[in-house]
């Protein structure tokens, strides 16, 4: 038997989520086109016949000044540490470099990387080469994989490359584990996602979700939470005229938590709450679950 962890990093929005959803073939991280989706490390757990391989899905590596953007910084660099291998994602159709190359170099990681160059399909092959030239200088010793993740292209190569590396060793988790979070925890990502959804500017990045409470009963699941948003105006954009966005959210959150665990979610009620600067105090964080 062999099992080992795998990191997942990369800057915001270029794949890392779909990345670990497609070498699970299950949904474990939530989706959206929107930057900073992911504010947590998540784990993604394949079992195979002979080995575990535990990715480590991680939040966008971005610069900013905020706690809650400290909190993700941290959440992302330390997950490098002590695993077997990284997988480093490039959005190979953005002309930026340096960010990338200067995230790599912090990046305080003894593992193997491996650059994989994602969205090929959207760049001239000259383009691709150039961008890989670029960083090839730079890291000579790091092999570039390249993918098209929306695409199911790629996948292959990236399984191929990391199974030298997982070695001898027992399970990390049971068999049947497909994550180490709870479903507490992906109820709340899940509203969170189709608030991504259907609210597609700045209010998603300056709300969280809170679930209050989780029950599990004879009939289904029980779940009541909150949206919790940095501006009263927030507030009431979230809720829509008559209530019919909360309402939208809410249902389709429904839906696909149904459809996740293949089981009833008799209820599912979200409140919105304003609550003006809950991403710089340090309480409320880690009542959100982004404390240290």
């Amino acid at each position: 038997m062999r099992s080992g962890f795998v990191a997942i990093l990369g800057r915001p929005n270029v794949g890392k989520s779909t990345l670990l959803n497609g070498l699970l073939s299950k949904k474990v991280s939530i989706v959206s086109p929107r930057a900073q989706t992911t504010r947590d490390a998540v784990l993604g757990i394949l079992n195979e016949k002979d080995k575990q391989i535990v990715f480590v899905d991680t939040p966008g590596i971005f610069y900013g000044d905020g706690k809650l953007e400290s909190h993700m910084r941290r959440a992302a660099f330390g997950s490098a540490h002590q695993v077997d291998a990284i997988l480093y994602l490039i959005d190979v159709s953005d002309p930026e470099s340096e960010a990338d190359l200067k995230i790599l170099s912090s990046i305080d990681s003894e593992a193997p990387r491996f650059l994989v160059f994602n969205k090929i399909d959207r760049v001239h092959v000259e383009e691709a080469r150039a961008k890989e030239a670029i960083f090839h200088e730079a890291f000579p010793d790091f092999p570039i994989i390249e993918t098209s993740l929306l695409e199911n292209f790629g996948f292959r190569e990236i399984r191929d490359a990391i199974d030298p590396l997982i070695k001898e060793g027992m399970p990390f988790y049971p068999q049947d584990s497909l994550t180490d979070k709870d479903k507490a925890y992906q109820a709340k990502e899940v509203v969170r996602e189709e608030l991504l959804r259907f609210l597609k500017q700045e209010v998603p990045h300056q709300s969280a979700v809170k679930i209050d409470s989780f029950l599990k009963k004879e009939g289904g699941y029980e779940i009541r939470g909150r949206i919790i948003v940095d501006k009263e105006a927030h507030k009431s954009i979230v809720i829509g005229k008559n209530g019919q966005m909360i309402k939208k959210i809410s249902m389709s959150a429904r839906h696909e938590l149904e459809r996740m665990w293949h089981d009833h979610i008799t209820v599912l009620t979200i409140r919105v709450e304003a609550i003006p600067g809950w991403r710089n105090s340090p309480k409320l964080l880690a009542e959100l679950g982004y404390g240290d």
